[in-house]
């Protein structure tokens, strides 16, 4: 909880931080706060889609579970859409692979980690203010219309990280690397209102032990080696209510964890 005190001062991120879930509620496991499989084939909800969102670090079978989700849906009929809403990406990550290559930096790790541990801390802080301007008034809003048309239109919406989970990446960033500009308050308030107005129908968290993610993070080759990240990211996602689900993947198969996302959520 220190670390969230040090930018406790201000009102916009304390309103984020207290949004996303750091207070005493409990996560709403249950089927019974779960919207059932009956209800997503019969009655008015039949008539539009639903937004089903997935967090979780690197190397908890996200992707997986989405793709293997999808091709059970559509062989039901249910015409489906994947996508992802990330921090860092679309024209922010594009600016930091232009810059990171402009450098001649490269390597496994995303640029926004290599970029700031080559000694270039100052140019990692100016990019990092853009890229949450970026996301929070382009690419974010772009993805949120297309999102919106495809639900009302009947699609099942299945994305990869939400603006939960680029909140939680910003305000890390932000208190990581002790940047306290005035100017990251727009954006943020930006996202805290994006997220408030449309929140997903359905938030699925992933989450494993530290041990098995960094032993699968070792096996594929990829994952920044950010424990202290994931661990606080676990933390945030464990608060978190409104219709979650919370699933540790450790020492489970993935198709052991897509049947309890499929009996538990759409009772197939």
């Amino acid at each position: 909880m220190v670390a969230w005190r040090a930018i406790g001062g201000d009102t916009s991120v304390r309103r984020v931080i207290n949004m996303l879930g750091i207070t005493t509620a409990s996560i709403r496991s249950s089927p019974s706060s779960l919207i059932s499989w009956r209800d997503w084939v019969g009655g008015s909800m039949a008539r539009r889609g639903k937004l089903i969102v997935f967090l979780g670090p690197v190397g908890v079978g996200k992707s997986t579970i989405i793709r293997e989700l999808t091709k059970k849906l559509r062989a039901r009929g249910f015409r489906t859409y994947i996508t992802f809403i990330k921090a860092f990406h679309g024209p922010a990550y594009a600016l930091w692979v232009l810059i990171a290559r402009l450098l001649g930096l490269n390597g496994k790790y995303a640029p926004w980690f290599i970029i700031p541990r080559s000694g270039r801390v100052n140019l990692a802080k100016m990019l990092m203010v853009i890229s949450i301007y970026l996301d929070a008034f382009f690419s974010i809003p772009l993805k949120l219309i297309v999102t919106r048309i495809l639900r009302h239109a009947g699609y099942y919406i299945l994305s990869e990280e939400y603006i939960q989970s680029t909140l939680f990446d910003y305000i890390f960033t932000f208190i990581n690397f002790n940047i306290k500009s005035k100017y990251i308050n727009i954006p943020m308030k930006a996202l805290y209102s994006l997220l408030s107005k449309y929140p997903p129908d359905i938030t699925i968290v992933l989450t494993a032990d530290l041990p098995e993610l960094m032993h699968r993070w070792m096996i594929r080759g990829y994952g920044d080696p950010q424990p202290r990240y994931v661990l606080l990211q676990s933390l945030l996602f464990e608060k978190l209510n409104n219709n979650v689900l919370l699933i540790n993947t450790t020492n489970i198969k993935i198709i052991d964890i897509l049947n309890n996302i499929s009996s538990e959520i759409i009772k197939i």
